[in-house]
C-alpha cells in the first residue's frame, strides 16, 4: 500500500469519525428536547409498556377491539381480561388492549416493558383473521405502523428519520387493494379431496357472482356479501413465511428471554355461522390453522387455548361483518377457558 492510499483512508476515516460523533451529538440534543413531544404526539404504544409496572400486574393480556366490545344489552360490561382478572384472586391482571392490534404490535409492546416489572405470565389474543392478506394489508396498519417505529430499539434520530421518509405503511388505497388480492390470488389452497378453487381470489369471486350457498339454498345479496368475507378472511393456510407466524416466533423467543410464561389464546370465531355460509370446506381449512398455531408452540412450551369453536351464534352481536365482538355470555366463556387452562 502506497503512502497516499495510507494517506486517502486516514483522511476517510477521520471524515467518518468527526460524522458519527456529529450525528450522536444530534441524536443526544434531539432526545432531550423535541424527542419526548414527538414521541408523545405520534406513540400512544410505548404507554402501553409502562402499564404493568405502573399496576403491579403479575399477568398481562395483550388484546385487541375483541376484549372490550360489548353488547348494547350486556349489563356486565367488563372486558375479557377483567373477567379474567376477577377469576383470579392473588394474582392482578392487566391489559395492553388496543383496536386491530395484532402479534406484530404485540411484540413491540412486551419488548419494551421495563425489566423491573413484575409480569410472570403473558397472554396473547390469536386472532385468526390477523393472518389474511385483508387484515395484513389492512387500512388501519398505516397508524399502527407509524407507532411502531417508536417502538424500535434505536437512536431517536434514526426514527425520526424513518417518520420523515415515511418508513412505514402508507400506500394509496389502489396500491392497498392490489396488495390485499395479490395476497389472495398467492396463497395457494390445497385440500385432501377435490376443491374446485385455486385460491381465496378464485372461491371469492365465483361465490359473488351467485344467489346461493355453497348447498344450493337461494339467500338475499347481503348474505352472499357476509360469506364472501368470511372466505377472505379464513381461506388461507399458515406456513412459516406468513409475516404474523413470525411475530408469533418473536414473542416466543422473547416470552423466554424475559423468563415469562407464555399463553396464545386463539380467539373464537363465528363458527356455527361460517358453517352454515361457507360450509364444510373453509371449516376445514379454520381447523387446520388453529391446529398449525398447536403443533408450532405448544413443542415450545407455549401454552395454548384454543376458543376456537366455544362461543356460539347468538352470543355474537354484530351481524353484518366478521368480527370477535361477544357478549358478556361469549367473553365469560373464553374468560374462563384462558383462566382453567393457567392455573
Amino acid at each position: 500500500m502506497t503512502d497516499e492510499t495510507k494517506h486517502i483512508i486516514l483522511q476517510l476515516g477521520r471524515k467518518f469519525l468527526l460524522l458519527a460523533a456529529v450525528l450522536l451529538v444530534l441524536d443526544l440534543v434531539y432526545r432531550f428536547t423535541l424527542y419526548p413531544k414527538d414521541r408523545d404526539q405520534n406513540c400512544t404504544l410505548i404507554t402501553y409498556s409502562r402499564i404493568p409496572v405502573e399496576e403491579d400486574d403479575d399477568i398481562i393480556y395483550l388484546g385487541e377491539s375483541s376484549n372490550h366490545s360489548c353488547s348494547p344489552d350486556d349489563q356486565d360490561q367488563r372486558a375479557i381480561s377483567e373477567m379474567i382478572d376477577d377469576m383470579m384472586p392473588g394474582h392482578k391482571v392487566g391489559k395492553l388492549s388496543k383496536d386491530a392490534c395484532h402479534a406484530g404490535v404485540y411484540y413491540d409492546m412486551l419488548r419494551n416493558i421495563p425489566r423491573k416489572s413484575p409480569v410472570k405470565t403473558v397472554i396473547v389474543t390469536v386472532n385468526m383473521r390477523s393472518f389474511s392478506s385483508e387484515w395484513i394489508y389492512s387500512d388501519l396498519e398505516k397508524p399502527l405502523q407509524k407507532e411502531q417505529i417508536f417502538m424500535k430499539k434505536a437512536p431517536a434520530l434514526y426514527k425520526r428519520m424513518l417518520l420523515a421518509f415515511k418508513a412505514y405503511a402508507h400506500w394509496s388505497e389502489d396500491e392497498r387493494q392490489i396488495l390485499v388480492r395479490q395476497g389472495f390470488e398467492d396463497q395457494t389452497l390445497k385440500l385432501p379431496y377435490y376443491f374446485p378453487y385455486h385460491n381465496a381470489a378464485e372461491w371469492d369471486k365465483a361465490i359473488g357472482q351467485q344467489d346461493h350457498l355453497y348447498n344450493g339454498q337461494k339467500v338475499s345479496m347481503d348474505t352472499i356479501v357476509l360469506t364472501c368475507h368470511y372466505i377472505k378472511d379464513f381461506a388461507y393456510q399458515l406456513d412459516d413465511n406468513n409475516p404474523r407466524i413470525k411475530d408469533l416466533d418473536k414473542i416466543v423467543e422473547l416470552c423466554k428471554r424475559r423468563g415469562w410464561k407464555l399463553v396464545f389464546h386463539i380467539l373464537a370465531d363465528n363458527m356455527d355461522q361460517i358453517k352454515t355460509l361457507a360450509g364444510p370446506d373453509l371449516e376445514f381449512l379454520m381447523k387446520k390453522n388453529a391446529q398449525y398455531i398447536a403443533n408450532r408452540y405448544q413443542p415450545q412450551g407455549v401454552t395454548i387455548v384454543n376458543n376456537q369453536y366455544m362461543v356460539r351464534d347468538h352470543d355474537f352481536f354484530e351481524r353484518e361483518f366478521p368480527t370477535e365482538h361477544y357478549n358478556q355470555h361469549g367473553r365469560n366463556i373464553v374468560a374462563e377457558a384462558i383462566v382453567e387452562a393457567i392455573q
